[in-house]
């Protein structure tokens, strides 16, 4: 477990020293799309649940098939943000209806070579159930590879693979094609575990073992796990929790919350006023990789609390860094709900970290 010890100190070095991260000079611009619109860059996939408030409402996408992106279902459950809401949309990934999963998917090369720096904006809030689940996941896939599905559900989070309920008579759940780099923002915390199979093969496993725990080995905490293909690898890289031995409890060293406080969207909510509503839930975040030949990795995250970006993760990027790249968010309920949605997505060129 030495490299994800190291990783975790690193973590929390970095956080005190969170304005000189949040001043760089950004590179150009690839890839910008804001969701706030009642139309997206045709080339972003909504798979599932995925929909924008900025476009009218209309029939529920269908389970677990790709479609362009357009308005979200008629029925909606918990406080999400009003339909038909051009300028001031959002995409959502899930609304607040139990065993939903959501994604889209980006599946154009963007060369990587001199780096890359991504920045969004991400909502986790109005959960109707007694605990909030399962959280968002960023991920990034080699730009050879197509990338048409998202990868395994619940705690991996629709990036890495899954054996369900690590029943013996169940079927692996592959991971993302091509995976390179998944980022958990993770509310319910098995991302971070490698139960169900998760990090299948690989050398070096979670502290919280192979287990599937409950309740769930890592709330509020945000995870990193590196290349797979198939039901092969997506091993843990780094976790933002203090504690690298295999004796839990491995509690989180976020200096905020993902989780954001908004039970109820006030019935008739202008698109105005649910934005307001909303702009104390979000949390911004920005996820770097450096350029070879020795690329390292970091997440910044401003909790929305006059603190700006904090550094709370820095680690070994994968190598070698895939000449181009493709990218995509997942995220998904269970028997747990959540609101989960995406807004103001930028990606840049970034030669250092």
């Amino acid at each position: 477990m030495a490299s994800i010890a190291v990783a975790m100190t690193a973590t929390a070095a970095a956080s005190a020293g969170h304005v000189s991260a949040a001043h760089r000079k950004p590179g150009s611009l690839l890839v910008g799309e804001s969701f706030t619109g009642a139309r997206a860059d045709p080339r972003f996939i909504g798979y599932g649940a995925a929909c924008l408030t900025g476009a009218p409402r209309g029939k529920a996408p269908a389970e677990a098939t790709n479609h362009p992106l357009g308005g979200c279902r008629r029925d909606p459950a918990g406080p999400v943000p009003p339909g038909g809401a051009a300028r001031h949309g959002y995409l959502q990934l899930t609304d607040a209806h139990v065993e939903q999963t959501g994604a889209v998917l980006f599946d154009s090369p963007i060369p990587a070579r001199e780096g890359l720096e991504v920045t969004f904006e991400q909502w986790q809030y109005g959960n109707t159930t007694r605990a909030p689940a399962d959280g968002i996941s960023f991920f990034l896939t080699d730009g050879a590879a197509r990338l048409t599905t998202p990868g395994a559900f619940g705690g991996s989070l629709g990036y890495a693979q899954k054996l369900p309920d690590d029943s013996s008579d169940g079927q692996f759940v592959p991971g993302v094609n091509g995976g390179y780099l998944g980022i958990g923002l993770d509310v319910l915390g098995d991302y971070f575990g490698d139960g169900e199979r998760r990090g299948n093969g690989c050398e070096r496993r979670s502290p919280a073992g192979t287990a599937l725990r409950r309740p769930a080995p890592g709330p509020n905490v945000v995870s990193a796990r590196g290349p797979g293909s198939g039901n092969d690898g997506y091993c843990l890289l780094a976790a933002t929790t203090g504690n690298a031995t295999t004796e839990g409890r491995w509690p989180s060293t976020l200096p905020g919350r993902l989780h954001g406080d908004l039970k109820r969207m006030p019935s008739g909510a202008t698109p105005g006023r649910a934005e307001r509503l909303l702009e104390p839930v979000k949390r911004t975040v920005r996820v770097s990789v450096s350029s070879s030949p020795e690329p390292m990795a970091t997440v910044d995250v401003d909790f929305r609390d006059g603190r700006g970006f904090r550094r709370v993760l820095r680690f070994p990027a994968p190598r070698p860094v895939p000449d181009t790249v493709k990218l995509g968010f997942a995220a998904s309920t269970g028997p747990l709900t959540d609101v989960q949605l995406i807004r103001r997505l930028t990606v840049r060129t970034s030669r250092s970290n």
